[in-house]
């Protein structure tokens, strides 16, 4: 009986540090965009100024659409036209918008399960910076996801090459990662090497 009476006050304990625990990530996270510096520039379609290489920046990740799931969030990011990645490279923060398109893939390729079959709303963001060679501390972070992530690279040469961020998802009970349960990682590729 004194196990039944303190189960809502142990859920209510679970909950609170979850709130908490969320408002420190997404702390962490804006703090991370705000850092200012003069590491990088955007580039359109200028080449860079000498001395600076070309880095390309991609990222890429898959969500349900918006209205998904019934007691969803109205403040959910989720199918979205746009949805911002924080990135902190080297010192220097930064949002960029991921615009967002619908995607429909099939469950099943060559016999296994696809993480990304079915339809949501796939979010694809490529950047171009100029940066001088040498070695970067780089950093993601989705605030909505509750994810971040750092990693370090070294550019050399005069053109710094591809830097790719690649979704990784929750999996679905015994079924394998699937892009509905939400993403849980990046693999961090540069010029097609796993960091």
């Amino acid at each position: 009986m004194k196990q039944l009476i303190l189960l809502p006050f142990i859920i209510f304990a679970l909950l609170l540090g979850g709130c908490v625990m969320n408002a420190v990530v997404t702390g962490q996270i804006q703090k991370k965009s705000a850092e200012q510096g003069a590491v990088f520039e955007e580039l359109k379609d200028n080449a860079p100024d000498a001395g600076f290489s070309v880095l390309t920046i991609r990222a890429m990740m898959k969500t349900v659409k918006e209205g998904f799931y019934p007691l969803g969030s109205r403040n959910s990011l989720h199918g979205k036209p746009e949805y911002p990645f924080v990135f902190n490279i080297g010192g220097q923060g930064v949002v960029w918008m991921a615009r967002g398109a619908t995607d429909i893939q099939p469950r099943q390729t060559n016999s296994h399960r696809n993480p990304e079959g079915g339809e949501g709303v796939k979010y694809t963001l490529e950047k171009k910076i100029g940066i001088k060679p040498g070695i970067y501390r780089v950093y993601i972070g989705l605030s909505k996801e509750k994810l971040q992530k750092e990693i370090n690279i070294i550019l050399t040469g005069d053109n710094a090459g591809i830097l790719e961020f690649k979704p990784v998802y929750r999996r679905d009970r015994g079924r394998g990662p699937r892009f509905h349960k939400g993403l849980s990682d990046f693999e961090v590729f540069l010029d097609g090497k796993k960091i």
